[in-house]
């Protein structure tokens, strides 16, 4: 038995340290600045049951241009991933700090996207201007469609509320 435990605990390190490896294959830095105020987000991922932590905030005046800046970079040193959409969006949701994703039905501010291949440590990277007129919550979104390289098939993403007021 006193054999079998630190083999027992070498496997469980080893099944977790793989399962972090695979959630970490990709890092997405975002900032969004008004004025002299800022906020930044990073990667987090997006899987079934997965609680998403609290988003920051930035609060901004209407009619006031916001820029965003993005960076995703592929943590992997081997793989490529083909074909993923990068996908930014800002739409208005109903409270701050909502759960879940609003449809983009109705609300949108800007929405864009483009789809790249990522390379073993590649990066891309963009940026935008907006203004948003309406007071309210808004989420700032940026995901990754297709990148999921596991049986979980998870997404990445990163994501700020915007309080317009």
């Amino acid at each position: 038995m006193a054999r079998a435990l630190p083999l027992g605990l070498v496997v469980f390190g080893g099944l977790l340290a793989g399962s972090a490896a695979r959630a970490d294959h990709l890092i997405i830095d975002l900032e969004a600045r008004s004025g002299k105020a800022r906020q930044t987000a990073h990667a987090e991922t997006a899987a079934l049951r997965a609680k998403p932590k609290a988003r920051g905030v930035l609060e901004v005046k209407a009619g006031v241009p916001i820029t965003v800046t993005w960076t995703l970079r592929g943590a992997d040193a081997t793989a490529t991933l083909k074909d993923v959409l990068i996908h930014g969006f800002v739409v208005q949701e109903e409270k701050v700090g909502q759960p879940t994703v609003p449809r983009l039905t109705k609300g949108v501010v800007v929405e864009n996207g483009l789809t790249t291949d990522i390379k073993p440590k590649g990066k891309t990277e963009g940026k935008f201007t907006f203004t948003i007129e309406k007071a309210g919550p808004y989420l700032l979104r940026l995901e990754t469609i297709g990148a999921a390289t596991d049986p979980t098939g998870h997404e990445h993403f990163a994501a700020l509320d915007l309080v317009v007021r």
